[in-house]
C-alpha cells in the first residue's frame, strides 16, 4: 500500500508542477506570429494615383535629375581617364618605336664597319722624354 501512495504523492506533485507553469506561461513551446504580406493587398497596378499627384511629380523630378547628374558627371570622370590613359599609353608606344629604331640603326652602322681589326693596325704613340 505504501508503493501507491508514494505513485500517487508523485504523480499529484507532477501535476502541480505542471499547473504552475502553465499559468505562468501559457504555452510551453514558443510561438512566432508570422506577419505575411500578400501581393493581392498591394495595389501594383495603380500608378495613375502618382501621376495625379504634385507632390509624387516633384520627387520624381528631383530624382531624375538628381541621377541624370551624377551620371554625366561619372561620364566626364570616365571620359578624362580614358583620355589620360590613352596619352600616356601613345607615349610608351612611342618610346618603345624610337627605341626599336635606334637599336635597329646602330645595328647597321656596326655591321658595316670593318670587324676584322688586327694590333698592328691600332697606331701606337711612342713618347720620348729629351
Amino acid at each position: 500500500m505504501k508503493v501507491h501512495y508514494i505513485n500517487i504523492l508523485l504523480m499529484a506533485l507532477s501535476l502541480n508542477i505542471l499547473v504552475i507553469n502553465t499559468h505562468k506561461k501559457p504555452y510551453i513551446t514558443p510561438r512566432h506570429i508570422q506577419t505575411t504580406r500578400l501581393l493581392c493587398e498591394c495595389e501594383l497596378f495603380a500608378p495613375q494615383i502618382y501621376d495625379n499627384d504634385p507632390e509624387m511629380k516633384s520627387v520624381m523630378q528631383q530624382f531624375h535629375d538628381r541621377t541624370t547628374q551624377r551620371f554625366q558627371e561619372y561620364d566626364e570622370r570616365l571620359q578624362e581617364r580614358r583620355q589620360i590613359y590613352k596619352d600616356t599609353c601613345d607615349k610608351e608606344i612611342q618610346k618603345i618605336i624610337l627605341k626599336d629604331k635606334l637599336e635597329k640603326e646602330l645595328k647597321e652602322k656596326f655591321a658595316t664597319l670593318q670587324t676584322d681589326i688586327h694590333s698592328d693596325a691600332i697606331p701606337t704613340c711612342i713618347c720620348e722624354k729629351c
